[in-house]
């Protein structure tokens, strides 16, 4: 009976939860989504980053791992800092219930509950605003969970949460400054900020610039006070809000500080955007869909844009406050096209690609604003009907004309827009003239509007594109079992051939690549300096098949090849599983080696990383060997439709004569003895770049062309030789860097010997800690491979040092006395202890606030009469009305107060003094 009553009191929000996910899971069906065909929606950034940093989650979750670091990945990293960015949703547990391989479908359904909680919280808001509450909201929150922005950036999962709980979080704002009432607004902004801070920064200053919207168009003047007192608590329990997420919050920030997005700095100048028909165009249907670059996302329905013009032209709402919400509107347009208001709407930096991560906000407001409007129909004449359709029609017509080209598909956008506005128009003229029941025209703008929607998702699927989910997990269980099978423990792992960004957190081995938001940005440095790919500005480094002096330095052992094998005599087969195959490096060094103390003086300024690395080994070898890599220079240069000009040291500009041709630089080197050559590319503007032998091509240089690394190309013999290729295909070229070298074995050898005299003895290591033993010999330097972050301590024979001596800028070294020492590293992320203080105190206070009761913070003056609906209905009225249950108290006797006919709706504007 109890059950049977919830679904029944419930019925409307668990619909309004339901129909996005129904419709978004019928898209997938029809463009082939798993399980309805072979297909994925993970596209991108989800492709590289997201899936294999909560597959990395997954696996903690269910194998026990330490939440607060990984090694499978950058050579180890804060994973509690990739938390709070891409993995902190509490959802996000659902992970473990899956197995591994089906972390896509795990990561699938995660994001159909976010889509379907957008849906409930924004129906759960759109009630509080209306008296009214039947089916007509669910079809506007449908509207708000699969608006454009849901739709651009779906793939964007860890973003949903914000989009989510905004509604819920707008809706505390509402009862905090109608009835004093702090919970919903600081539990729901809390969390916000813990999920995911990058988007809470975004919901905050949507927050400061909103708060004063609400706040005039609830209430009359009462005061200086009345205001201060209102605004006051909103401050207040906003900092306690961020103070319960401070657990999360503040070691991320303490840890961002080492991160690229950090140095950003605000422009110095003022700029334009976009011209304003081109954002306008943006709130229509099957307008530009923007997942990479381009305009704002703002559609959300051809039924919001028309009940838009029906409240900014019509009489129903008041000047004053038509008023406020159009200054805020025209706030936003500007934040759409200065380029300073962006900066800060993005915390205060400009993202790469992904513009205008903010508009779900905008669309939030819109839909708000519609729903109140859709109210108020019966204000609203047949003649405007018809005059929002001429006006729509011209509108399209025009656009037809001026905007070609700036549309992707301008039949779908004409006919179709053409069609969903024909249609709306005429429903609303048969309610108009009373040709159906209020109940059957509600039902009908829920079926319009789930035909529109799903029509959006299946255009949105096809125009941001899938992948497929068999390559994708291709070998998967034949390389995670060789990466459990390794003996050395603590010894890094490669991929020979990376496709994905972050493959040693998909596979979960202890790897280098990585590509995060949060990489320390003074490491992706080194590692584009020693020859890895990899550009702080692009935030990611990435392992390719490279030279053994950086496999040593990195302590990489082992090498994965899938389908294909390595051929490289610098390592040997050990194991095999399906098609992939398992080596290790002759060459390995532990995670920890003695050098001289004359490895500080390691001079890493050259943009050459084969000098970085004869430099290197110089330095650790102190300075008895200094030159390891033999360099190639002078190649013979040939160009199609180029001009190449040669600067020295590697260095050229490739300039296209007929920018409407392909054009192509090619770079000949002859070998003059048969050894193994290494080649560092990087070309501007490159479409391909291939090295290719006498016979044929052989190996594509990187993933990026502009974003060179050091690629083994293997054995050329004496008197062969072999070009590099540089394709462009954009009409563009510009700078060349290349860097040809081949490996003196003997001399490495050598410095091998030295290197791997003494190394570090792992006893014990796990997820956040190392521990071993080390022969430090006469004395010296150790220096290990683990990159340095706030958070590491360091103990040596049980004493705990300052960690001053960073290796190549990077890498965590200690001075050792001569004998045995016990060498001891462990992780706790920085600012956790004091941040989990924080929350705990900001919790209990919130406790404590609540407890005392809302008569306590009751707003002054404020009446509460007819203060809105409760969160429940009983039963659907014939008409369509749910039976409300009104709060009444008396009328407050304050000089000036509204009386409850009166009363802010709690939401854009006055409701109440119009009855229905």
């Amino acid at each position: 009976m109890k059950i049977s009553r919830f679904f029944q009191r419930n019925k409307l929000i668990l619909a309004a939860f339901f129909l996005p996910v129904l419709l978004t899971v019928a898209a997938m069906a029809v463009t082939g989504i798993y399980p309805f065909g072979e297909s994925q929606i993970a596209v991108i950034d989800m492709y590289h980053q997201y899936v294999p940093f909560l597959s990395e989650l997954q696996y903690k979750l269910q194998n026990g791992g330490s939440l607060f670091y990984t090694w499978d990945g950058a050579g180890g990293c804060n994973f509690w800092n990739l938390l709070a960015y891409y993995g902190a949703s509490p959802l996000n547990l659902i992970l473990a219930l899956f197995p591994e391989k089906f972390i896509m479908e795990a990561v699938t359904v995660i994001l159909l509950i976010k889509i379907g909680l957008a849906g409930s919280f924004m129906a759960m808001y759109l009630r509080y605003i209306s008296r009214r509450w039947d089916w007509a909201a669910v079809a506007f929150s449908t509207m708000y969970a699969l608006c454009s922005y849901v739709l651009a950036y779906y793939w964007c999962v860890m973003w949903m949460d914000a989009v989510a709980l905004l509604p819920l979080c707008i809706l505390g704002l509402n009862r905090l400054m109608d009835d004093g009432k702090p919970a919903l607004y600081t539990v729901s902004l809390a969390l916000i900020v813990f999920t995911n801070y990058y988007m809470a920064i975004m919901v905050c200053i949507f927050i400061l610039v909103y708060y004063p919207v609400l706040y005039f168009t609830k209430n009359r003047w009462h005061g200086i006070r009345h205001c201060a007192v209102t605004t006051g608590k909103a401050v207040g329990f906003s900092f306690l809000a961020i103070g319960m997420a401070a657990v999360m919050l503040l070691p991320t920030y303490i840890s961002m500080q080492s991160t690229y997005y950090i140095s950003a700095e605000m422009p110095e100048s003022l700029s334009f955007y976009n011209d304003a028909i081109d954002v306008i165009n943006q709130l229509l249907p099957y307008s530009e869909l923007t997942y990479r670059e381009g305009l704002p996302d703002l559609y959300c329905g051809m039924m919001v844009v028309i009940l838009l013009v029906f409240y900014l032209t019509g009489k129903t709402f008041s000047l004053r406050e038509k008023l406020i919400n159009s200054i805020f509107l025209m706030v936003m347009f500007l934040s759409l096209n200065v380029n300073m208001l962006d900066f800060i709407w993005h915390g205060f930096h400009f993202p790469n690609q992904l513009p205008y991560r903010y508009t779900f906000v905008i669309c939030f407001v819109l839909v708000a604003i519609a729903y109140r409007t859709f109210r108020r129909l019966e204000d609203i004449d047949t003649r405007t009907i018809w005059m929002v359709f001429a006006a729509g029609l011209m509108y399209y017509m025009f656009a037809q004309k001026v905007l070609t080209g700036h549309i992707d598909d301008m039949d779908l956008f004409f006919y179709g827009g053409i069609a969903w506005l024909a249609l709306y128009c005429a429903v609303l003229l048969l309610r108009k003239r009373k040709l159906v029941t209020r109940g059957s025209f509600v039902m009908l703008i829920v079926v319009i509007v789930a035909a529109e929607m799903i029509s959006s998702v299946c255009t949105a699927f096809d125009t941001v594109g899938n992948t497929q989910r068999t390559s994708y997990f291709e070998n998967y269980d034949d390389v995670t079992a060789l990466a459990e099978s390794r003996e050395d423990e603590m010894a890094r792992m490669e991929i020979s051939y990376n496709y994905i960004l972050n493959c040693p957190a998909l596979y979960h081995y202890k790897g280098l690549s990585q590509f995060s938001s949060s990489i320390n940005a003074d490491t992706t440095e080194l590692m584009e300096k020693i020859g890895l790919e990899g550009e702080p500005g692009k935030n990611r480094f990435n392992y390719n098949q490279t030279n053994p002096v950086t496999n040593a330095m990195l302590n990489v052992k082992y090498l994965i090849s899938k389908n294909r094998p390595v051929d490289d005599p610098d390592f040997v087969k050990v194991d095999s599983q399906g098609n992939s195959t398992l080596y290790e490096s002759i060459y390995p060094l532990s995670i920890g080696y003695m050098t001289g103390t004359e490895i500080r003086t390691w001079d890493t300024s050259s943009d050459n990383p084969f000098v970085v690395l004869d430099n290197y080994v110089k330095a650790a070898t102190s300075n008895r060997y200094d030159q390891v890599f033999r360099m190639e220079e002078n190649p013979d240069v040939l160009a199609n439709n180029a001009t190449v000009s040669i600067d020295g040291d590697g260095q050229m500009t490739a300039d296209i004569e007929d920018t409407s041709e392909d054009a192509e630089v090619v770079l000949e080197y002859r070998a003059d003895e048969s050894q193994k050559y290494y080649v560092f590319v990087e070309a501007d503007n490159a479409d391909e770049i291939t090295v290719y032998d006498e016979k044929e091509a052989y190996e594509k240089i990187g993933i990026m062309n502009d974003c060179g690394s050091i690629v083994n190309i293997g054995t050329v013999e004496a008197g062969e030789t072999f070009d590099i290729s540089i394709k462009y295909e954009n009409g563009e070229a510009g700078d060349i860097t290349c860097y040809v070298a081949a490996l003196d074995y003997d001399t490495w050898n050598d410095a091998y010997a030295i290197l791997s005299e003494r190394t570090l003895e792992v006893t014990d290591s796990g997820d956040s800690f190392i521990e071993g033993t080390v022969d430090a010999g006469d004395g010296g330097m150790l220096v290990t491979s683990v990159p340095y972050d706030m958070g590491w301590t360091l103990k040596v024979d049980g004493q705990e040092q300052e960690i001053q001596e960073l290796t190549g800028g990077v890498f965590i070294s200690v001075t050792l006395d001569e004998g045995v020492h016990e060498i001891e590293l462990s992780f706790r992320p920085p600012g956790l202890v004091a941040g989990l203080i924080i929350t705990a105190v900001s919790v209990l206070l919130l406790i404590l606030l609540i407890r005392l009761g809302s008569r306590r913070y009751r707003l002054p003056g404020r009446s509460t009469a007819g203060r809105g609906v409760s969160l429940s209905v009983d039963e659907e009225c014939p008409d369509g009305r749910g039976r409300q249950e009104e709060e009444i108290s008396q009328p407050s006797s304050m000089p000036g107060s509204e009386s409850g006919e009166e009363k802010g709706y709690a939401g854009e504007g006055s409701d109440y003094n119009r009855r229905t």
